[in-house]
């Protein structure tokens, strides 16, 4: 019970704090492009591929996905966020957007070869963040790929460590648990293997998990 007022909880409040920044996050394209387009690579799967964008925002990391060739489907909490998303929908691209919670993926097991999670963990409570990438472990297929891509701990990296102090004074609450954490908190109670890593100015990191 406790559980299922976590997640009503967090779905309340990310819907009114994401509800209500939707149209400034669009423009974050502009800013980390690049680092969408080497995500998008980095998972490096021959397409085309049906592929899950969970916490998909806006679109972008799907939209980089869908451009390489894949089938993605992005789901989302915040129909605000949706209606942005849905801005990059065309006739070339096998993509497409819908409400849907992370937590409770209405998809079957092993319906898609991989999924991408970017800038939505450290936005989520540790228990939901868990929540969401075992749901995200289950539809996807054997020996399928997960791709993550958050904030660097900036015990890891210099400049992380200094983009932390600009960082912390605008995100969630839930970001300072998460550093302190450590994604790799995350990895280990999925049991999935890390299939490869790297980052991107050393602010941001980006994780292949093989199922």
């Amino acid at each position: 019970m406790m559980e299922g007022n976590q997640i009503k909880k967090h779905s309340n409040y990310n819907n009114q704090f994401f509800g209500r920044w939707a149209w400034l996050y669009d423009y974050e394209k502009y800013l980390l492009f690049p680092l969408r387009q080497k995500a998008a690579r980095f998972l490096n799967l021959k397409p085309p591929q049906k592929i899950l964008d969970v916490a998909t925002g806006t679109g972008a990391q799907a939209f980089e996905l869908a451009k390489l060739g894949h089938d993605v489907i992005g789901i989302d909490l915040s129909p605000e966020m949706l209606v942005q998303a849905k801005k990059k929908l065309s006739p070339s691209l096998k993509l497409k957007f819908q409400v849907a919670d992370g937590t409770k993926l209405p998809f079957m097991d092993e319906f898609f070869d991989a999924a991408a999670i970017s800038w939505g963990i450290h936005d989520m409570p540790y228990e939901i963040g868990i929540r969401v990438l075992m749901e995200m472990k289950r539809v996807i297929k054997k020996n399928g790929k997960i791709l993550i891509v958050d904030y660097m701990n900036p015990r890891k990296h210099i400049v992380a460590k200094f983009t932390h102090r600009i960082i912390k004074i605008y995100e969630t609450k839930n970001y300072l648990p998460f550093i302190k954490k450590g994604i790799e908190a995350y990895i280990n109670v999925t049991k999935m293997k890390i299939f490869k890593e790297s980052n991107y100015l050393g602010v941001w990191e980006i994780i292949v998990l093989n199922k």
